[in-house]
Formats: structure tokens, C-alpha cells, sequence
């Protein structure tokens, strides 16, 4: 789906305020910002979800072509506002800021 490439600089939470971080799967693929793009590879887990049981990470479904090594790129339609995914369990994962420069298809 075409939209804003995620990169490891990005802030977004869970929908009850938790703090969505980016686990590399490996060496980046490529670069935005001089920040990794993320892709289907890497996980987005949950920290400080205040919920019952808590968000403990985030399933993306947004994704958009593939990298060189393979990899689907995740993708945000909106810069701001409901993510491309779901917190396991719960709704979709709110962005807060990313970057607005670079698209994928």
C-alpha cells in the first residue's frame, strides 16, 4: 500500500499511551534521514501500556515494495494519526511524528 516509509525515528504509542519501539532484524536495508526504514523483519513492541493485559507489540499491515534484500517496506498513509497495524489485542497503534520526505508504493 503507497504511503510514508516508517524509519527507527518515528514516535508512536498504543492507544492507551505505551511507547511503540522499532527492533532491528538486522543490518538496515536502507536509509531515510540517515535512520533505518523499517520493514515486515523488524518488531514494533509495546512498553508502559497501561492496559489489561498490556499491548506488548504491533502487528503492521501496511507494507509497501519490496527492498532490495527482499524485505516489504512499512508504510503510513497519514504523517500523524492512526497507525497501519494493531496492537495485539487492542486497536490501532497512534502515530505521533515521522518523517514526510520519502514514499513508497
Amino acid at each position: 500500500m503507497p504511503g510514508f516509509l516508517l524509519h527507527s525515528g518515528m514516535s508512536m504509542t498504543c492507544p492507551h499511551g505505551g511507547k511503540v519501539t522499532a527492533v532491528p532484524a538486522g543490518p538496515p536495508a536502507a536509509l531515510v534521514n540517515g535512520m533505518p526504514v523499517l520493514t515486515s523483519k523488524d518488531q514494533l513492541i509495546v512498553g508502559g501500556c497501561t492496559f489489561t493485559p498490556p499491548c506488548a507489540k504491533v502487528q503492521w499491515t501496511n507494507v509497501s515494495s519490496l527492498l532490495a534484500d527482499g524485505s516489504p517496506v512499512l508504510t503510513q498513509t497519514t504523517p500523524a494519526g492512526p497507525g497501519g497495524g494493531v496492537c495485539v489485542g487492542s486497536g490501532p497503534p497512534l502515530v505521533v511524528s515521522m518523517q514526510q520526505l520519502v514514499t513508497g508504493r
